[in-house]
């Protein structure tokens, strides 16, 4: 049952409804503004506590184009 709960998508759909879906946009805003960064980081956090609950999700975030 553990395997099946993802940390990541749960995680990705809370700040979804607080930044009522702009929190993508706003973290990525900040990355350039801030720390000059092309990425916000979303997706390797997203993999990241995926694999903390299962480990062998294999998420293929990096090929999502926006």
């Amino acid at each position: 049952m553990l395997k099946r709960i993802k940390i990541g998508d749960w995680v990705e759909a809370l700040i979804y409804v607080i930044t009522f879906g702009f929190g993508e946009k706003i973290s990525l805003f900040i990355a350039k503004t801030l720390f000059n960064s092309d990425s916000c980081g979303c997706c390797e956090r997203k993999e990241w506590l995926n694999k903390i609950t299962n480990p062998s999700y294999d998420g293929h975030c990096n090929g999502i184009t926006l």
